[in-house]
């Protein structure tokens, strides 16, 4: 058993995160600004004040860390760029020195396979019609486009430097789409359960042959309780869906579990610079490989789950 704290546990994927480390045996610990209801030990306390994260860290003898806390919306980055890299970069160093002071064994960081916005797809490999692009692939730095995908390589870059300069190891988790109980109103499967149980349309952006790999939150959060192995030390993962799903394909799915749902198409304008999979496929072999990682929870199942869980949540 470790003492572990997660930073932003009181939101979507942090408090599944806790829920996980708990059924471990693990003793687990919060920071957010929103009070948690996980059973966790919580404190509210701002990540950008890094001598109160240190303070706490020592006092509750902490051993790692996962550090979820950030601004994950990409429309509400674009809208605020300085409050995303405040929170997002800022906060990430914040965290990290912290954490350095206090000896803790090991940072675990969320980051996001948007980061492959800035990927070199001309020189990746390719099979069968696909750029596979995985861990090893390089970054170029004028790619990103996107203040969101920036601020996530930022954060991935200190991790790396506080490793180099301060020997704090680290273990970066790139994540797919997540979706599953209490996620946030901005994600897909949830906009597309409130509209349909609304009697409201489906809005899809464009034609709805954008394809994604979504993972569902508790497959999502088991690869970071593999995460604590030290094989997993100053490596990064990519935590991502094996199948490819088109968004009218999730709609279909959505249509299965909620009678008469309508669907509309629409060009939205305020999704520029979002990461296109079109003829992209991020390999998520490496943490299978290293750590014995799966998907157990397909996404037919997933999106009837969670749609159940909606309906006697809200």
């Amino acid at each position: 058993m470790s003492n572990i704290l997660v930073t932003g546990g009181s939101g979507f994927i942090g408090s599944h995160i806790i829920e996980t480390l708990k059924d471990a045996n693990h003793k687990v610990f919060n920071i957010d600004r929103t009070k948690s209801n996980f059973g966790d030990i919580f404190e509210d306390i701002d990540i950008n004040h890094s001598s109160k994260v240190e303070e706490f860290l020592k006092k509750n003898e902490i051993e790692y860390v996962y550090h979820i806390a950030a601004i994950a919306n990409a429309r509400r980055s674009l809208e605020n760029v300085h409050e995303t890299m405040v929170n997002n970069v800022a906060g990430t160093a914040s965290i990290l020195n912290a954490c350095a002071n206090a000896k803790i064994k090991k940072v675990i960081l969320a980051s996001t396979v948007w980061v492959y916005n800035a990927a070199d797809k001309k020189n990746a490999r390719k099979e069968n019609g696909n750029i596979i692009l995985d861990e090893e692939s390089s970054i170029l730095p004028d790619c990103g486009g996107h203040f969101y995908t920036t601020s996530k390589l930022c954060s991935e870059f200190l991790c790396q430097d506080f490793k180099s300069l301060k020997n704090l190891n680290f273990t970066i988790l790139r994540y797919g789409i997540p979706y599953g109980p209490r996620m946030w109103p901005g994600l897909v499967l949830r906009a597309f359960t409130e509209n349909a149980l609304s009697n409201k349309p489906i809005t899809i952006n464009g034609d709805g042959s954008a394809k994604r790999r979504f993972i569902n939150v508790k497959d999502l959060a088991k690869g970071h309780l593999l995460a604590l192995d030290p094989k997993a030390d100053n490596q990064i993962y990519n935590l991502e869906g094996d199948k490819d799903v088109t968004i009218k394909e999730l709609a279909d799915l959505v249509s299965l579990n909620i009678k008469n749902v309508k669907v509309e198409y629409i060009i939205d304008k305020t999704r520029a610079g979002e990461l296109k999979t079109d003829s992209i496929e991020i390999s998520n072999q490496k943490i299978k490989k290293d750590l014995g990682w799966k998907i157990n929870v397909s996404i037919k199942e997933g999106v009837e789950s969670y749609i159940n869980w909606f309906k006697n949540n809200n």
